[in-house]
């Protein structure tokens, strides 16, 4: 029985391994149901096969957590459109206008790394590391330390000494 399940395992995780693998590529779109420039893109990537041959999340500007998202992204590459739409984001690309989106998209994800959804944090933490001076570089936001837990819990420790002296000093009374 062991031999079975054994022989059975060996078959069963290259299957499951070959499957990961042909997973698609990852991106989110930034879009506006009102933006004539967006409805361009959409036509692009309906006519070309773009929604069957990639994973792409759309995600409406007009919701204020997409919003901040598309913020987000277009802060840390230091996009000159940073709040605008029509705007697709991979890996560690970011391209925004119709145009740009249409002529790069596709060699762009191709060429990327682009298995899971991009996330601004870490493509931020990562470039800056990578390559600190260069002009594309996103902003870091350097070695800042925030003493502000520290001064709380040192507030509460003197709170907490001086009531514990003062109710000493009654008791002893």
């Amino acid at each position: 029985m062991k031999l079975k399940f054994i022989i059975l395992a060996l078959f069963i995780i290259p299957i499951f391994s070959l499957a990961q693998s042909d997973s698609k590529k990852k991106a989110y779109y930034f879009y506006g149901d009102q933006c004539p420039h967006c409805q361009k893109v959409d036509e692009y990537f309906k006519a070309n096969g773009i929604y069957d041959k990639y994973d792409i999340t759309k995600l409406d500007f007009s919701n204020p957590f997409n919003t901040r998202l598309l913020l987000k992204f277009g802060e840390v590459f230091k996009s000159e459109f940073k709040g605008s739409v029509p705007a697709i984001a991979f890996a560690d690309k970011f391209i925004a206008g119709d145009q740009p989106i249409i002529d790069n998209f596709e060699k762009e994800i191709d060429a990327a790394d682009a298995s899971q959804l991009p996330d601004p944090d870490k493509i931020s933490k990562n470039t800056a590391k990578e390559n600190p001076n260069s002009v594309d570089a996103p902003v870091s936001a350097g070695n800042k330390k925030n003493y502000f837990p520290a001064i709380i819990a040192a507030l509460i420790l003197i709170g907490g000494g001086a009531l514990i002296f003062i109710n000493r000093k009654k008791s002893n009374k």
